[in-house]
Formats: structure tokens, sequence, C-alpha cells
């Protein structure tokens, strides 16, 4: 397994200014393949991760033989074009309202943010722990039964202790700079794609599998009996066990 480290978060040095996921799949290409060696490989992302593999499977298909996705980046051409799938663009809108103010500070001005969480680490912990706690699937347990506060006050440490709070936050603005992630008129990927299906995804919740099919080659849907946006902590069993049987099949 390689698993590399997003620019400018946890173990990455930063970059000099807001850089995107598809530059990172770009990069990420350069290291599986001229650095170590890999004519092909597979890949699976969820969250940013999504983005950087969806690009990989567009921009690289040529060594990226298949991906496997936990959350739905491309949105493909022309809209909802079903009842089911304005429902679900509807639902979208509507919890962006309600949960997406995070996303449009550090996507236009991600700098007043850093500003407010420099040198205060318990900021940086509420502003962290609250998309936890938001984005997680919280419909049968508590909060403090799906991650422990190790678990927790890790993933906030990566932040503080690295100083890559505010280059984490640059990173949405990087996304809106290289075009974000609205597929042009015949454009699809056709690199073999899974997907697993969690369906505690509270704001980014998957589209109907018809809007997915063309954006994407699906040839894997895996719909899952809980989990959230962070599966691979929330479920880890779960997440691991569909990635094996994608592997299995897609190598």
């Amino acid at each position: 397994l390689v698993i590399p480290s997003l620019p400018g978060f946890g173990f990455s040095s930063k970059p000099s200014r807001p850089m995107g996921q598809r530059s990172t799949a770009r990069l990420f290409n350069t290291l599986m393949t001229d650095v170590l060696g890999y004519s092909t490989y597979l890949a699976q992302g969820g969250d940013w991760g999504s983005m950087i593999t969806s690009w990989l499977g567009l921009d690289h298909a040529a060594h990226a033989r298949a991906i496997h996705l936990n959350m739905m980046a491309f949105r493909a051409p022309g809209g909802p074009q079903t009842p089911e799938e304005t429902a679900w663009m509807t639902r979208q809108a509507g919890m962006m309202d309600v949960m997406g103010a995070y996303f449009r500070l550090q996507a236009s001005k991600p700098q007043s943010l850093a500003w407010l969480g420099a040198s205060n680490p318990v900021g940086q912990a509420a502003w962290i722990a609250e998309r936890f706690h938001d984005w997680s699937d919280l419909r049968t347990k508590p909060f403090d039964a799906v991650y422990s506060r190790d678990q927790l006050l890790t993933n906030i440490m990566l932040y503080v202790m690295t100083d890559s709070f505010a280059t984490g936050a640059w990173y949405y603005r990087g996304m809106l700079e290289e075009g974000g992630v609205a597929l042009q008129p015949g454009q699809r990927c056709e690199t073999p794609t899974a997907f697993a299906n969690f369906p505690g995804e509270a704001l980014y919740p998957a589209p109907p599998r018809s809007f997915a099919d063309r954006g994407y080659n699906i040839v894997r849907w895996t719909d899952m009996p809980s989990g959230g946006h962070f599966a691979a902590m929330e479920e880890p069993d779960l997440f691991v066990d569909d990635v094996r049987a994608w592997g299995r099949t897609a190598g």
C-alpha cells in the first residue's frame, strides 16, 4: 500500500500558494510511475481523496487501472434529469445552506480562518471536531461511541503540531481555482469505478445511480448498512472488506 499525505497537510510539505486536487492527482501519478516505478496501480479515496482519485481515473487512465470511491466527486453535465435526481440535488443544496458555511469560508477566504486559528489550538480543535460530529453517522450511537478521544485528538494534533491548519484550508481555495468538479459536456471517467455508499453521509450524500453513471463507468456499487463521511474510521471493517473485495476483482 502507498498512502500519501496531501500537500499542505500533516506529514507533507506546504505549498507556497493554494493547490487543488487535480494538481495533486498529477503529483501522485508521478509518484507512482516515475518515482516508485509502477506502470499501473489501483487507487482508493474518500473526502478529498475521492476527488484526487477521480482525477486519477479521468486524467491518468493509462496508469490508474481502476478506482474505488466512498464519496462521489464528479458532477455530470446537464444537471438533474429525473425526479429522483432533482430531489437529491435539492436535498444537498438544503444541507449546504445548513452545514456548508465552513466550505464557503475556506474556499473564498481561507486566510481569514487561518488568522483565527493561528496559535489557537482550542479553536482549531473545535473547528475540526465539529466537522467530525456533523458528518458522522449518529443515527444509532452517540458521537463518543463512534470515535474515541484518542482518535479525535490524534487527528487534531496532526494539524496543530505540524502547523498545517492554514494550508489545509487552502485546499478548498485550490479546488475553486482549478475549476471544481463539474465535468464538461462529453467528459466521463471511463476508468472502471467502484463505489461504497455509506448511508450516514449528511452533507455529501450519494447521488442516484442514474446521475453517477453519467459521470463514471461504475462497475461495482455497494450499499452499506451504516457509516458516514469518515467511513474508514467509523466502520473500518465494512470499509476494508469492500476495498479488499474490489481489489481482488479489479487487479
